[in-house]
């Protein structure tokens, strides 16, 4: 049989996608799970996947995945990310970092920017392409008002991004509005400065976009395309009246509550912008990889009392580790993961 009469899927390799969902210092939880399931399976992550997908803090994971960096790796970085970037030493300090952050970022992003620089070096995304990993990062460019997806240049079609370092597209992909600050690149092949935030803004959950990539971009037939979509730890969005303190519910305060503004929703309103998101992401991937014979599996964690997306404290961080390797030592997460991790 000649190779032009063989079906695509003969023709073309497997392409196996992971996509790591946004979530602040929560992806510590991410990481530790991605390290339990190296030790488990006795291999490396980044030697499992071609393509990585990442949004905020996803970008941080998938970016040093890519780059070769084991997932134990992963999770020291972000033990030092936690302690230098969201530096709280006491609970009244978060509590007015909160406050501060209705007029400006809750924190500084010059010692993020020093880690990312320690972490990642001047590696490019064109060196990442050299070594054969190819990659998706979202970020929000707010100077044209549009979604920015960074890749490595592995279609003909993708010319304009291989020059970017990881360091800088890792800070402006995790540029959390409110939490952080808006970062500023400049365009390796225009020379135009431009202003970016938090790719989470439209896509915390980019599973989707790595599916599409990997079917128009990359060209790749679906019934040959495998996702693993791993979320950070969430928490439920869901108000119920059972659940409101006896005060909420009296009447002129439920009134208000239910023509409450920007003041009361506070961080709540960006939190269902982005599971919402996610959600529809999810299901919408789930759909398209069941018509198309792929493999898509999403983990996810549920998060533990007392976890903030910006709470790095001792205590935090041993049950974001916890909450990641219980989940990844679960015998049915285990099975659904071996085909991405054996053979």
């Amino acid at each position: 049989m000649t190779n032009e009469s063989q079906p695509a899927s003969a023709r073309h390799p497997p392409l196996r996608v992971l996509s790591v969902d946004g979530g602040g210092y929560l992806g510590l939880a991410t990481a530790a799970f991605l390290s339990a399931v190296e030790r488990h399976f006795g291999t490396r992550t980044s030697d499992r996947f071609d393509l990585f997908c990442g949004t905020s803090t996803g970008a941080i994971i998938a970016l040093a995945l890519a780059a070769g960096k084991t997932a134990d790796e992963v999770v020291s970085l972000y033990e030092a990310l936690g302690r230098d970037v969201f530096w709280n030493p006491w609970r009244i300090v978060h509590i007015l970092r909160k406050a501060r952050g209705l007029f400006a970022a809750r924190y500084d992003n010059k010692v993020l920017a020093l880690a990312l620089e320690d972490a990642f070096g001047t590696t490019s995304l064109g060196d990442l392409h050299g070594r054969q990993k190819l990659a998706l990062i979202t970020a929000f460019n707010v100077s044209t008002g549009r979604p920015r997806l960074f890749k490595t240049d592995h279609s003909p079609r993708l010319t304009t991004d291989a020059a970017y370092l990881l360091r800088d597209v890792a800070l402006a992909s995790a540029a959390a509005p409110t939490y952080l600050p808006l970062v500023a690149l400049r365009s390796p092949s225009s020379g135009a400065s431009e202003l970016f935030c938090d790719g989470g803004v439209f896509a915390n959950h980019p599973a989707l976009l790595g599916y599409v990539e990997a079917i128009s971009e990359l060209r790749v037939p679906p019934e040959q395309v495998s996702v693993l979509s791993v979320s950070t730890p969430r928490f439920s969005s869901a108000e119920h009246d059972a659940s409101r303190s006896w005060f909420a519910q009296l009447g002129p305060i439920n009134k208000l509550l239910l023509k409450r503004g920007v003041l009361l929703w506070g961080s709540k309103l960006a939190t269902i912008f982005i599971d919402a998101s996610a959600d529809a992401s999810h299901q919408t991937v789930a759909r398209l990889a069941a018509v198309g014979r792929s493999r898509y599996v999403r983990i996810s964690m549920t998060a533990a009392a007392g976890l903030e997306m910006d709470l790095a404290t001792p205590q935090t961080t041993n049950t974001l580790k916890l909450v990641g390797t219980t989940e990844a030592n679960r015998n049915e997460v285990r099975d659904i993961l071996a085909p991405f991790f054996v053979g």
